[in-house]
């Protein structure tokens, strides 16, 4: 029997979709989603090998899991954080008539830095990083982590995503190494110029995942695209600063004048 892919929705409104990042599942965006349902309806996406969707295997090609994601969504907004920002902006080029707006928060069109686009990881690190998975498992898990969340948050921001240890609660190996396959060989920004409907690059002045200077990079290049930094943030606004996440998000989602 074949595993369905599942949505959990919450609250009413205008449909909106929410994706989440590497290693993680839906239970990162804590506190956002009960604030968000107020006003929209949140879609709220596990990724193919994680949370909710665990069994189901992650595909290795980019256009497939936007399209797994887009066939179960309806027409909406879309906020992808970091890996879920990527498929977020993949979902927009593949069905722009079913993304209304773009919100990429920690996230860029290339996590790769290549030769058209410097803004992104060079190839020692990549490798560095996915060899320290396959030898050193716990270690790795922990600094990713503490780099993502910061020293402040790593205790809140772990505790969303299940019962400590945190290793004992990602998702497969083989399905964390398919996860950076997608963050490190896809690079989209040759496209944006396609991007027409209203962007927010959402991310903060103190993020070591990406160059913050990326967001603007990428912005230059579409249509209809802003950029908002949030002074002192790092790879997880929506944990470190959560009221200014928010208040920075409903401002854009509802704003006609960008619609």
């Amino acid at each position: 029997m074949t595993e369905q892919f599942k949505i959990s929705t919450h609250g009413e409104g205008p449909e909106l979709v929410l994706v989440h990042g590497w290693a993680m599942h839906s239970g990162i965006w804590g506190r956002v989603v009960d604030a968000l349902a107020a006003d929209f309806r949140v879609n709220l996406v596990d990724l193919p090998g994680h949370g909710i969707n665990r069994r189901i295997a992650l595909s290795r090609d980019l256009d497939a899991v936007a399209t797994l994601i887009l066939s179960e969504v309806p027409v909406a907004a879309w906020l992808g954080w970091s890996l879920g920002g990527l498929v977020t902006l993949a979902a927009a080029l593949k069905q722009p008539e079913k993304v209304e707006k773009l919100v990429l928060v920690g996230a860029t069109p290339s996590f790769s830095r290549t030769e058209n686009w410097e803004w992104g990881l060079g190839e020692a690190a990549r490798q560095a990083f996915s060899d320290g998975l396959e030898h050193a498992f716990e270690q790795t898990v922990e600094q990713f982590a503490l780099q993502t969340f910061g020293a402040n948050h790593l205790q809140e921001s772990t505790g969303r995503l299940g019962e400590p240890p945190l290793t004992d609660n990602l998702p497969a190996k083989n399905t964390l190494h398919d996860g950076l396959h997608l963050l490190y060989s896809n690079n989209l920004s040759g496209d944006l110029s396609k991007c027409k409907m209203p962007t927010l690059f959402l991310g903060g002045t103190r993020d070591r995942t990406i160059r913050p200077e990326s967001f603007d990079q990428a912005a230059s290049l579409m249509p209809d695209a802003r950029v908002v930094s949030i002074p002192g943030a790092g790879h997880a606004p929506f944990i470190s600063h959560e009221e200014e996440f928010l208040h920075t998000i409903r401002g854009f989602l509802q704003d006609d004048h960008n619609a």
